[in-house]
């Protein structure tokens, strides 16, 4: 009896599906040219919602927009990231995105039809801006990512911070990809 309990259990486990997540590395003229909106934004709300289904949490990040490199958003708008805290549920997705109320970012966002936009690239399309202590100037600070050259380290030149009016050129200097 205890033989048979554990190989069924064995046989379900191996049934059941695994779930992960897997972002091939863009570049960034792929980053720019997947994205319908990028904005230069700062987070006013994060809510925890269920799907559909009820089967995952993610949560709506709604944003004021501070500037905008791509695409026509209003004042304010709202996306989507998967995880969250629906009351005492929570849906952690490991190296997933994750916003507080008053962070700030470049974010570059895809649309999805009738659906709320999603982060382009996953956490490649947030670029977190902070203040430089000095001059007060706003400074655009590249995710870490993995290349294929390896992952870029934190300190590495390649993530080296760029002023906000730096970081608009490189966005608008990006060609259009016809499709």
């Amino acid at each position: 009896m205890r033989r048979s309990f554990w190989t069924a259990l064995i046989c379900w486990a191996l049934h059941a599906p695994a779930g992960a997540v897997i972002v091939a590395p863009l570049t960034f003229d792929e980053l720019v040219n997947a994205s319908a909106v990028i904005v230069d934004a700062r987070v006013s709300h994060v809510a925890g919602q269920w799907s559909d289904d009820r089967s995952r949490i993610d949560s709506v990040v709604t944003v004021d927009v501070m500037g905008r490199f791509k695409g026509t958003p209003g004042g304010t708008m709202s996306f989507t990231i998967p995880g969250g805290r629906v009351g005492r549920y929570v849906n952690l997705i490991p190296g997933g995105p994750a916003f507080t109320a008053g962070d700030r970012a470049v974010v570059f966002l895809a649309s999805r039809g009738p659906r709320l936009p999603t982060l382009t690239g996953f956490t490649q399309g947030i670029y977190r801006v902070t203040v430089d202590s000095r001059t007060g100037s706003s400074l655009v600070v590249p995710p870490v990512v993995d290349s294929p050259e390896g992952r870029i380290p934190r300190g590495d030149v390649r993530r080296k911070p760029v002023s906000m009016a730096v970081f608009e050129a490189a966005v608008r200097r990006v060609k259009p990809v016809v499709r």
